[in-house]
């Protein structure tokens, strides 16, 4: 263990990654808590043919968003309340990237019923919709879930590129997704990607 020497008391020198780690995340919570956001959904997106380069993967985010926001408000227009949502890239032990999103909800009969829409989901979602035996969450994951392969060619169509689910744990969430802060496979916050983020 290394110390550095005061003039009064040795103190113990703190790991940077940690030290950086903990920082990142409370200033994301301070984030959260004062900007009154409230994160539905934790996304992670897998790549059929995934970036290598993080700043090619900004540009791919971009989209992404672009992709997200049509979900949500289709015909163009934004409101300036719409749902906010943030970017955290990682990298795979190949080298590969894949994303994780955190993303605010919004009440599910009024989105249905504001605009006309189209939406993709299973013949058994809707069957449990026509038995009144639904929940508006799973049938909004599964239609974004779809609409996200749709729109995004290099996401794939299988079950394993979009992994759709509620949020939980918000500190768990916040902490996941600065992992990479403990490694050395970005430099300083490249998995952060603040210009597509609602930060």
């Amino acid at each position: 263990m290394k110390y550095d020497l005061s003039h009064s008391h040795p103190t113990k020198r703190k790991n940077i990654s940690v030290s950086r780690s903990q920082t990142t995340e409370q200033w994301l919570q301070d984030k959260i808590d004062t900007n009154d956001i409230r994160f539905r959904y934790f996304i992670t997106l897998s790549f059929n043919k995934a970036q290598t380069q993080v700043i090619n993967q900004y540009l791919d985010n971009r989209h992404i968003k672009r992709v997200i926001l049509d979900f949500f408000y289709p015909n163009g227009k934004k409101p300036s309340n719409r749902v906010r949502v943030w970017f955290f890239v990682e990298r795979h032990i190949t080298g590969h990237l894949h994303l994780h999103l955190l993303l605010e909800g919004v009440d599910g009969l009024k989105w249905m019923s504001s605009n006309n829409r189209k939406i993709t989901i299973s013949k058994e979602t809707l069957f449990n919709i026509v038995a009144r035996d639904f929940c508006m969450d799973d049938v909004i994951t599964e239609a974004l879930a779809n609409h996200l392969k749709t729109h995004i060619r290099r996401l794939g169509k299988g079950k394993q590129s979009v992994d759709m689910r509620r949020f939980g744990d918000i500190q768990k969430r916040v902490h996941y997704v600065n992992k990479s802060l403990n490694t050395y496979d970005f430099n300083n916050w490249e998995h952060i990607d603040f210009e597509n983020s609602d930060l």
